[in-house]
């Protein structure tokens, strides 16, 4: 038997067939007949260890299929604890996760001063373009008003000689004498024998604008009776003017008053008496 081939211990009185024992003999004789000794069982201790093949995985040549020998496996301390592959992995994702935060960190860093870099930069430029334009205005600006107020205040003396002559304009022309040309009543006396009143009428000519009649009175513009146009002729059977008889001292005034262009007033009167 080769000795890659698998043990087996068999249970007390049943001995392996072909043995000492297979050919009828009884256990403990010798083969002439004398007795033997019994032999010493085997300690379960001594028993010798089996190994079983994962299911599925074909045999080593010259091996059973059913048992394999522990004593042809790896030794135990070839194989690595089960904790180590995990540790690996936990301290290299630690890395991992070190290397991209400082590479982030570096990242952001960088465009902070790269922005701090430009607005440097910027800040310079706007602070040197700034004077340099300041020079350029106040010259340019300071004789141009001092050349053009120069000369046109000195105009300003001769103006006044100009002015002398003309402080004497001459007088306005006076108003035209007799606005009212023409003033005239249809009877300067009434009869007042019948009691009632008489009917009446005027007639005038005027360079007013507007002409004011009254009666009783010296100005027709305080206390007219009505306005009438420039050149107009009152009627009793239009206007209704009449001399009421009975009164005071039998007479009674009808006066017009015209008002001229420049504001001025001209007034003309006509006392009809009774009879």
């Amino acid at each position: 038997m080769s000795d890659d081939t698998p043990t087996q211990r068999y249970p007390d009185g049943f001995p392996p067939p072909g043995g000492p024992h297979a050919g009828g003999a009884p256990q403990g004789a010798h083969p002439d007949g004398s007795p033997q000794p019994a032999a010493p069982e085997p300690s379960l201790a001594d028993a010798p260890t089996e190994r079983f093949a994962a299911p599925g995985a074909d045999p080593a040549p010259g091996q059973s299929g059913a048992t394999i020998p522990l004593a042809d496996a790896a030794p135990a301390g070839a194989v690595p604890p089960a904790s180590v592959p995990p540790a690996a992995t936990t301290a290299s994702g630690d890395g991992d996760r070190r290397g991209k935060g400082l590479i982030i960190g570096l990242a952001v860093a960088a465009g902070v001063l790269l922005l701090a870099l430009i607005g440097v930069l910027l800040w310079i430029a706007l602070g040197s373009g700034a004077p340099a334009a300041d020079p350029t205005e106040t010259p340019s600006g300071s004789p141009t008003p001092t050349a053009s107020e120069t000369p046109s205040a000195e105009p300003t003396p001769s103006e006044t000689p100009s002015e002398e002559p003309s402080a004497a304009p001459p007088p306005p022309p006076a108003p035209p004498a007799g606005a009212i040309q023409t003033y005239t009543a249809s009877t300067t006396t009434v009869d007042c024998s019948g009691g009632g009143p008489v009917p009446l009428s005027f007639s005038w000519v005027t360079t007013g604008s507007v002409v004011w009649f009254g009666i009783g009175t010296d100005n027709a513009k305080l206390q007219p009776y009505n306005s009438y146009d420039p050149i107009y002729t009152i009627d009793f059977e239009r206007d209704g003017i009449a001399y009421q008889c009975g009164q005071p001292g039998g007479q009674q005034r009808y006066t017009i008053t015209a008002e001229l262009p420049d504001g001025s007033l001209e007034h003309k009167t006509i006392v009809i008496r009774e009879s």
